[in-house]
């Protein structure tokens, strides 16, 4: 009799126990989340009338909201409405990422992002590269933005096939347990990119309108795990 009643406290107790619904990723739990975009002109780039960009924001989508950033933002806000987003060209750190005075973006680590998104790699020869120093390099730079506080990364490959530059970024990911996101295959095909939209070459090799939005709705699929 006592064997019996077991048996049917522990059918209790695992058929309630199945029932309890996983939670989801508890990183962050703020309504408000701080997320931080750094990348470069396919970021941002500001009018270079040069080379035929009139634009003021990522190369080369055709209007200010068909940048990767701006439908990454509309990604976030449907789910969370009150996030705080901002990006920022870091062309800078591609060029001198050896030996980088990161007091120069004292403003972004004064952001206090929850979430970095590096979406850089473009502008970095593979002839600049030696050992692992770039890897290293982009963790010192995630860690003066973190400035000591927690801080979910995410690690995108580039748009552009470079070997050398994308194992290191995924070295980086890898070795920080942060997150990677792979674009480069985007980079293969004509039809993500500007081609034929501008006189300039250089600039029509930069992520048109569909492009952009597949390299934003690539990042949301992993981002939205944090908020």
């Amino acid at each position: 009799m006592n064997r019996n009643i077991k048996v049917i406290f522990w059918v209790f107790f695992l058929g309630l126990y199945a029932c309890i619904e996983p939670k989801e990723n508890p990183s962050i739990t703020k309504t408000d989340p701080n997320i931080l975009a750094i990348g470069n002109s396919i970021t941002w780039h500001p009018p270079a009338p040069e080379i035929g960009w009139k634009g003021n924001w990522g190369m080369a989508a055709s209007a200010p909201g068909k940048d990767y950033f701006s439908v990454l933002e509309s990604l976030v806000k449907s789910k969370k409405p009150e996030a705080n987003l901002k990006s920022e060209n870091v062309y800078p750190f591609e060029r001198g990422f050896s030996s980088f005075d990161f007091s120069f973006y004292e403003h972004l680590r004064d952001f206090n992002p929850d979430i970095l998104i590096i979406r850089f790699g473009e502008n970095i020869g593979e002839a600049e590269i030696n050992g692992n120093e770039l890897s290293e390099s982009i963790k010192l730079f995630v860690d003066y933005l973190a400035n000591g506080r927690k801080m979910e990364v995410i690690v995108t490959t580039t748009f552009w096939y470079s070997q050398k530059v994308n194992q290191q970024l995924a070295l980086s990911a890898q070795t920080n347990n942060w997150k990677l996101v792979h674009l480069t295959d985007l980079g293969f095909k004509e039809e993500n990119m500007a081609i034929g939209l501008f006189a300039n070459e250089s600039v029509g090799r930069h992520p048109g309108d569909l492009g952009m939005e597949r390299i934003a709705k690539r990042i949301f699929e992993t981002l939205k795990s944090f908020i």
